[in-house]
């Protein structure tokens, strides 16, 4: 019997700073036709103030628990790449959506977030001294790994990294947990 290929219904892309979530979410939305959702950016539309702002007046645990109900509000959203937050899959309530989700983890090694972050001014995480961002980045690979499929974003283009996502899902051909 032969099964018809039928795209995912979410794809949500996750990792630390400056992996490359928006840029190639954006691509990887292009090219399925799919709309194309920044989580970050949607939440700063929705509270009309930066994640900046958000975090210095009302802390970060506030700012997760505005990351959490978007998820669940976006859970039934079909045909959307999602670029989630950083610690978005790091909270145990948000799981589920990314294991629910075509997920995908862009991974960097901690120097080339440095690199690439070296000029952001609206990162709040950024003000962390190296040490606290450098066990942030750390504890934070173990979720990453277990809940998406890993995709090197290091060394290559944003393009590259948007055509090895298609490919792994032309491989699939299926949503994923329906049978394979």
């Amino acid at each position: 019997m032969t099964r018809t290929a039928r795209p995912p219904a979410r794809v949500a892309l996750i990792g630390f700073m400056g992996c490359g979530k928006t840029t190639v979410g954006r691509l990887l939305a292009a090219r399925l036709g799919y709309a194309f959702l920044d989580l970050d950016q949607w939440l700063e539309r929705r509270r009309g103030k930066a994640i900046r702002q958000i975090f210095q007046e009302s802390g970060e645990e506030a700012f997760r628990d505005l990351e959490s109900s978007a998820l669940r509000d976006l859970a039934s959203r079909p045909r959307v790449v999602i670029a989630a937050g950083g610690g978005a899959p790091v909270r145990e309530a948000n799981r589920p959506f990314f294991r629910e989700a075509s997920t995908f983890y862009l991974e960097i090694s901690f120097e080339e977030f440095l690199r690439r972050t070296a000029a952001s001014q609206d990162r709040p995480l950024l003000g962390r001294p190296p040490e606290e961002l450098a066990a942030l980045f750390a504890g934070r690979l173990p979720v990453y790994r277990e809940i998406g499929e890993r995709v090197l974003s290091e060394g290559r283009t944003p393009a590259q990294v948007t055509e090895e996502i298609l490919e792994r899902l032309r491989a699939r051909g299926e949503l994923k947990g329906s049978g394979g």
